[in-house]
């Protein structure tokens, strides 16, 4: 009864808004190293997405994990709305800031900014929504999405003096994934989806890091 209890007040809070607007309140209890502060309203350019705008916000520490790091959500957004204006930001709203189309969660320490989760938050709460319409014009990238995504934050982050990386899958299930918010019985279901994706992901930015051969 409280999982259900739990997961019904999250959803709520989520497709509300009220989620976004609370922990957008709760962010200013944290800090973030100033140069992550930079990329607050960054700009980027893309031939395929025009402009993104990427918002930054500190967050809680996951209990009992990595004393020493801060941690905070990077949120994209495209400045020209791919759907309809209303139904992109209400989509964007029901993110964890209220701002995000693509959101990617990170931690910080001495310098180094590592990566743990990225997912396109506007177009799976539109799919979860029946939205099927809206969910395939919010596709960023008709192929390898997280990834280009990631070496276009990488390469901001680089810009603001921050080195960065993607942790190990392992790592990435473990901070990312709150069982409580899970539908009951699918948590390991849940988990082996995530170990893969985020196995796939390493190996995708791994090959994207490596020098090219000369």
């Amino acid at each position: 009864m409280t999982h259900l209890l739990v997961r019904w007040l999250y959803l709520t809070g989520m497709y509300s808004g009220i989620r976004g607007v609370v922990n957008r309140v709760a962010s200013r209890l944290y800090r973030l190293d100033r140069r992550v502060q930079r990329m607050n309203g960054r700009h980027a350019s893309s031939p395929e997405l025009g402009d993104l705008v990427f918002r930054v916000h500190a967050r809680a520490r996951p209990r009992a994990k990595l004393e020493n790091a801060r941690f905070g959500i990077l949120s994209i957004r495209q400045k020209q709305s791919p759907i309809h204006p209303l139904a992109y930001r209400y989509l964007c709203r029901t993110s964890h800031f209220g701002c995000g189309h693509v959101e990617i969660a990170f931690y910080e320490c001495e310098g180094e900014v590592t990566f743990y989760g990225i997912r396109n938050i506007a177009r799976a709460n539109a799919q979860r929504l029946g939205l099927s319409h809206w969910a395939h014009g919010l596709q960023m990238f008709r192929r390898n999405e997280n990834p280009r995504l990631l070496g276009t934050t990488t390469a901001l982050l680089s810009r603001c003096g921050l080195t960065s990386r993607h942790a190990e899958a392992g790592e990435c299930v473990q901070l990312a994934v709150d069982d409580r918010l899970l539908p009951r019985g699918k948590h390991e279901r849940v988990r082996t989806s995530l170990l893969r994706k985020y196995e796939k992901l390493h190996i995708m930015m791994e090959r994207q890091d490596r020098p090219a051969a000369r």
